[in-house]
């Protein structure tokens, strides 16, 4: 399924280092769009009632559905889909719901096992309840945190439990065969209007040099990483 990171187990320490890297490179290409040769639609979410919205999103092993016309190493990108900029109500519940079409990545920071930031605690995988999951179960997270000038933080992270390896293929997406998907449900508040990232901690890049499996796909707008913006609507 997807392109493998090395087996190198970095340190927890290095590894939270690391993130923050991927962070500042994250805003660094937000900040110049143009230059990463994406430019995304945006995904606007559907209220559901006063205060409430609910948006939803999918996980792919691949680029085929949402990047047809990526070149040929990103056709083979794990892949948000159909878009990584988000758009949500002010002061509202937030509802997400992702479907997850791809294998385990290891995590090489236990830290973003732990579902933190929302409401409960947890996150649903398949209708159950879930707050914490194993490390050699990720596909991805998504991972959500505050730009350097945002003056209402907010930080939400949530493990993507992964479909076997083995899956059989039971699915057809856009003429392209995936096997089913676990459904990731959860919920978080928004404040004030804002500007935040989210992205993947996991490490599901193709690189086998530092930084591990943290480049590409994992911090490339409309891949594995994008904003979410919080407004008055």
């Amino acid at each position: 399924m997807k392109q493998r990171a090395s087996g190198i187990v970095l340190g927890v320490v290095g590894a939270i280092v690391l993130g923050f890297a991927v962070l500042a490179a994250i805003w660094q290409g937000v900040n110049a769009i143009g230059g990463l040769g994406y430019e995304p639609g945006v995904l606007k979410a559907s209220k559901t009632g006063t205060n409430e919205a609910t948006i939803s999103l999918s996980t792919f092993p691949d680029s085929q559905v949402c990047h047809q016309d990526a070149n040929a190493q990103q056709i083979e990108w794990v892949s948000y889909c159909p878009t990584t900029s988000l758009e949500v109500p002010a002061n509202s519940l937030i509802t997400v719901v992702i479907n997850n079409y791809d294998s385990a990545t290891k995590l090489v920071n236990p830290y973003f096992r732990q579902v933190q930031g929302t409401v409960g605690g947890v996150e649903m995988v398949n209708n159950k309840p879930m707050s914490q999951v194993s490390a050699d179960n990720i596909s991805h997270t998504f991972t959500l945190q505050s730009t350097p000038e945002e003056v209402h933080p907010l930080f939400v992270s949530v493990p993507i439990v992964a479909v076997p390896d083995d899956a059989p293929d039971a699915v057809t997406i856009a003429g392209n065969q995936y096997p089913r998907p676990n459904v990731i449900s959860f919920q978080f508040r928004t404040g004030p209007a804002g500007t935040y990232i989210w992205h993947c901690y996991d490490p599901c890049g193709a690189d086998r040099v530092p930084p591990y499996g943290f480049s590409g796909a994992m911090s490339t707008t409309g891949f594995m990483a994008g904003t979410l913006q919080v407004t008055n609507y």
